[in-house]
């Protein structure tokens, strides 16, 4: 069986969520393993960032461990009504550390989570969006939870019981 990657945007609810996930992940023995963008400290990207030094070696890190992926479930809040600049910032990295800016998340499946203080489905539209543009297999269900409406965990455990039978096909 593949692993499933956890890729979390966030150092505070969301990481709970996540850890959360993973632990949900061990009770049905699959792998996984939990991976923070907060951890890896992105220069802002731009072009003239690009241009001047190039790709940092911790995007290529990334890229490579997204790449080795089959499967994931990006956690990440809604800022503003979209994803938080972590998120943004770190694929846009990525989608340039490869030879074709898709080759990262082409056909992967992909599952979305947030925990929200104000609701979350704008910033949990806003990921679909992005990563359906990146050429990622998007599940339909998705997990969102606030402070009053904790993690479903019989739905958590359907979304990654999907999430793996779609992977292995």
């Amino acid at each position: 069986m593949s692993k499933i990657g956890i890729i979390v945007a966030s150092s505070n609810n969301n990481q709970k969520l996540a850890i959360e996930l993973q632990k949900i992940a061990i009770e049905l023995n699959y792998d996984s393993e939990i991976i923070n963008l907060v951890d890896y400290n992105l220069p802002l990207y731009s072009t003239i960032e690009e241009e001047k030094n190039g790709i940092p070696e911790s995007v290529l890190d990334l890229a490579t461990r997204i790449i080795d992926l089959k499967a994931f479930i990006i956690v990440a809040p809604e800022y503003n009504g979209v994803m938080p600049p972590v998120l943004n910032n770190a694929m846009a990295w990525t989608s340039r550390a490869t030879k074709n800016w898709r080759d990262a998340f082409d056909d992967k499946i992909v599952a979305l989570a947030t925990h929200s203080g104000g609701g979350g489905q704008k910033g949990l539209q806003a990921m679909r969006i992005m990563f359906q543009h990146l050429g990622a297999n998007i599940l339909a269900r998705e997990i969102l939870t606030t402070y009053d409406k904790p993690l479903n965990k019989n739905s958590a455990i359907a979304i990654l019981q999907n999430l793996t039978k779609l992977s292995r096909a």
